[in-house]
């Protein structure tokens, strides 16, 4: 009965260990869908390609209404530029150091010659945006900063639909706050959890899965607020040769307090993960006019869910963790006990070896007619031995 009772209960502690190490698993898989579909996080390994070297990704997020204009864009690449040479590091023909991006959202009335006119949220970039956020093409072209006419325009499905009923649209014309633009490119928003809510909330579109909007340049913009549109977000992929070069010296040669800075490239790592745990509910506490981009939102979203399936993990450890050091102290005192016994025994047939010899010996020389008897011999043994 006592042993069936025994079985019984390893049989129970073996299936909750297997059972949390399965919800664990599960958990690192869920860990990594979360983290994968978010591509406005990963320039910094596409940047670096095949070559080896080290870079990381920032991102610049800066109060609404914000001072940071053009003029800030080509200050701040002084500034880098001297760092860089500085630290030894030097742009060339065949090699350029660093690639950056910036942008500002804004609402935009849009028709076409078939839609009516209506509202839309959109995002006025430049530099090389789509390089940090490679949205699906479907059909045409991104924006490029080579781009000499600024009248272009990227849409999503959503809006294709709207103004044309399709969605190879690429070349139509469009109306934008009554000046007319070119499609360049259709796109198709990002389908993961974390990216199509936060663009939801950011289109604010219910009558649409994932809204409808647009993305412009900069300075079309800019020609279109004369010259009162500023910059609200900037990323940069910068050289990280030794951790932490890069954010420091990006933070030295921004030089504004004011800005929020994140470095994307490592935010997803086990150490920011518990950084945020100890932080959790913190830093929904603002006291300042920072308001994200849609993509940022929807890494601060995947972040806390990562931060609860990493607690989730970490409880699901915990019973195979103290059963695996339970069962490490069972086998030391185990093998502690074993190893004092087989040193008892060796010890114990030392001393019968020894016994042996001594008797072998003694009785040889032993004389019958001797007044030495068995008594003495095993008598002189023990003083021998011990």
């Amino acid at each position: 009965m006592i042993k069936n009772l025994f079985t019984i209960k390893r049989i129970i502690i073996i299936a909750i260990n297997v059972l949390c190490l399965i919800a664990f698993f599960i958990c690192l898989g869920i860990s990594s869908s979360i983290r994968t579909p978010l591509r406005s996080q990963q320039a910094a390994n596409a940047w670096a390609g095949q070559s080896g070297e080290r870079y990381s990704q920032i991102s610049a997020f800066f109060e609404v209404p914000s001072a940071f204009d053009m003029d800030g864009i080509r200050q701040l690449r002084s500034n880098l530029n001297s760092a860089l040479l500085e630290a030894a590091l030097e742009s060339s023909e065949d090699t350029i150091l660093y690639t950056d991006a910036w942008s500002s959202k804004t609402t935009l009335t849009v028709m076409s010659q078939r839609s009516n006119q209506f509202s839309i949220k959109a995002v006025a970039v430049g530099g090389d945006f789509f390089v940090f956020h490679p949205l699906n093409l479907r059909d045409g072209s991104y924006l490029s900063p080579n781009d000499v006419m600024k009248d272009r325009v990227v849409i999503d499905e959503e809006l294709a639909w709207r103004l044309f009923g399709a969605v190879k649209v690429a070349g139509f014309e469009i109306i934008i706050n009554n000046r007319p633009f070119v499609v360049s490119g259709v796109i198709t928003r990002e389908k993961d959890f974390a990216g199509s809510a936060a663009y939801k909330q950011f289109a604010g579109d219910e009558a649409f899965a994932f809204g409808a909007g647009l993305f412009m340049t900069y300075d079309a913009l800019v020609d279109m607020t004369e010259g009162t549109a500023r910059i609200e977000t900037y990323e940069i992929v910068l050289p990280n040769p030794i951790s932490g070069f890069a954010m420091t010296t990006f933070e030295k040669t921004l030089n504004n307090p004011a800005a929020h800075l994140v470095e994307n490239t490592s935010r997803f790592t086990l150490g920011k993960m518990f950084d945020l745990i100890g932080s959790f509910g913190e830093r929904s506490m603002r006291n300042d006019a920072l308001v994200f981009p849609y993509w940022e939102n929807a890494a601060r979203y995947a972040e806390d869910w990562l931060a609860f399936i990493l607690i989730l993990s970490i409880i699901f450890l915990i019973f195979p963790v103290v059963s695996v050091i339970i069962y490490i102290v069972i086998l030391i005192r185990f093998g502690v006990k074993h190893a004092k016994l087989a040193i008892k025994n060796l010890i114990k047939k030392k001393d019968d070896r020894a016994y042996e010899k001594f008797i072998q010996k003694h009785s040889e020389d032993f004389d019958a007619n001797d007044d030495y008897s068995l008594n003495d011999i095993i008598r002189e043994v023990n003083d021998e031995i011990y």
